[in-house]
């Protein structure tokens, strides 16, 4: 299944399935998927692999996504960088664990990419392309995050936007610098 990541980006909490893969070129918006996956669930139990990682120590891997915590009732995997090289994996995980979500972030994936094929053909699996942003995605991240403070004009806004390249990861940064020296909203 195949979901739009402007939809997710609105409201993260529409994701009902386990097994979510985020692919694509725009780094920026899969660390901004990370974070409100974490800020979401701040009483759960994140746990970061490599695809190297699992690769390397799959006994480790498996004993960790199926063991059972008393303590801890659910925990989230983040597996990054991921490739076609997990996919026997992928198949074991949907065999085995249906209770734990599970969260692969890659980078561009061909179309004919047997991972991408999986989780965009499966009713149990999500896709979520994370395309490069164009300059009026850019300009509403602006403006929905900036909303409030006084002065703000379409030439302060063209000069974020020409200051990020179009980049999400250099907008944030721009954006902080801004909540950091203007803490009152002028």
């Amino acid at each position: 299944m195949i979901s739009k990541s402007y939809l997710l980006e609105n409201n993260i909490d529409q994701i009902d399935k386990n097994l979510i893969l985020f692919y694509g070129e725009n780094l920026g918006l899969k660390n901004d998927f990370k974070k409100k996956i974490k800020s979401n669930n701040k009483k759960i139990k994140i746990i970061n692999f490599t695809q190297e990682e699992i690769l390397k120590n799959e006994n480790f891997f498996f004993s960790e996504i199926l063991n059972i915590s008393l303590f801890e009732e659910e925990k989230i995997f983040f597996i990054n960088y991921a490739n076609d090289k997990i996919m026997p994996i992928i198949e074991e995980i949907e065999k085995k664990a249906a209770a734990e979500k599970v969260y692969l972030f890659s980078d561009i994936l061909e179309k004919k990419s047997k991972l991408r094929n999986f989780f965009e053909k499966k009713n149990i699996c999500i896709a979520v392309p994370c395309y490069a942003d164009n300059e009026i995605s850019i300009k509403k991240i602006i403006l929905k995050n900036l909303k409030g403070f006084e002065g703000l004009s379409a030439e302060n806004i063209n000069l974020i936007v020409d200051n990020c390249n179009l980049d999400r990861i250099k907008l944030n940064n721009e954006l902080e610098k801004i909540f950091s020296y203007l803490q009152i909203k002028k």
